[in-house]
């Protein structure tokens, strides 16, 4: 494990003895590295911003060969993948579903969430869980019209960050008269959906927990090879609990010295004054 920064030296080593950092911090203040991966951040202003030469916040996950397997870019300094979402990456690890102890007789839906609580600017998986009777499949895109494609839709919230759905591969469904081909999904299928918020979306409750409110509606339409069933549309809603801080086990090294920041924010804008 190693990160790569466009701080400098000085910069990153005070950083690790501040804060107990033992993997390597590795510099590159002139962006060679950043530019040759194409992770150039360019939301930053090239002429007058001093923070123009930083990379687009992510991580690679590679296995022994060096081959990248898997990557997670934001383009907000403030989001970040989880650890749980770097070590399923890296080791290939799949959700496993209890089974149940009779087959379902009709499609069934459910909401969980990854993890044990929600932390600012950290991402976390809801897993959407569809249980489909065998005979049966769901649709997922594109759809004939007046069909209905398998969807997670989320209710407006002030802080809540939702990316999009992951869903299963899909496989191709011959309709029997027509011979038009669709998409749909079988047995049971499991959609991860990435959330994040920011401290807007906390709610304080009145034994001073707090949560982050997360709802919407899970819709789909389940067939057979005869029949259509009409379509759902299922609410839901869970409260998870909530963190204010993405690090908070991240504490400064005892007996370490304060980091100057002012000093190396100086410095890092008089960089920006040299020629490139």
């Amino acid at each position: 494990m190693f990160a790569l920064s466009y701080d400098e030296q000085d910069a990153l080593a005070a950083y690790a003895d501040e804060y107990g950092v033992t993997f390597p911090l590795l510099s590159d203040p002139k962006s060679e590295i950043i530019e040759s991966f194409g992770i150039l951040n360019t939301l930053m202003d090239a002429d007058d911003h001093p923070w123009y030469g930083i990379p687009f916040p992510g991580t690679y996950v590679i296995d022994a060969d060096g081959i990248i397997i898997a990557k997670f870019f934001e383009s907000n300094m403030a989001i970040r993948a989880n650890a749980d979402q770097l070590r399923r990456a890296a080791i290939g690890e799949e959700v496993t579903i209890e089974p149940l102890s009779e087959p379902p007789s009709e499609v069934t839906a459910d909401v969980s969430f990854d993890g044990e609580s929600l932390a600012v600017g950290v991402v976390r998986d809801l897993l959407v869980t569809f249980r489909v009777p065998e005979g049966q499949h769901l649709y997922g895109e594109p759809v004939p019209s007046g069909m209905v494609a398998t969807s997670v839709e989320f209710d407006e919230s002030e802080g809540l960050v939702t990316f999009d759905p992951q869903f299963p591969p899909t496989h191709k469904h011959t309709l029997s008269g027509t011979g038009e081909e669709l998409q749909v999904y079988e047995g049971d299928v499991v959609v991860r959906i990435p959330i994040t918020h920011n401290q807007r979306s906390i709610e304080k409750l009145d034994d001073g927990s707090r949560v982050v409110r997360v709802s919407g509606t899970l819709r789909w339409q389940s067939c057979d090879d005869e029949v259509c069933h009409l379509p759902v549309a299922q609410p839901f809603e869970l409260a998870l609990p909530a963190l204010r801080s993405n690090t908070p086990e991240f504490r400064r090294k005892e007996g370490s010295t304060r980091m100057d920041t002012p000093t190396h924010f100086a410095k890092m804008t008089e960089r920006r004054k040299e020629p490139q």
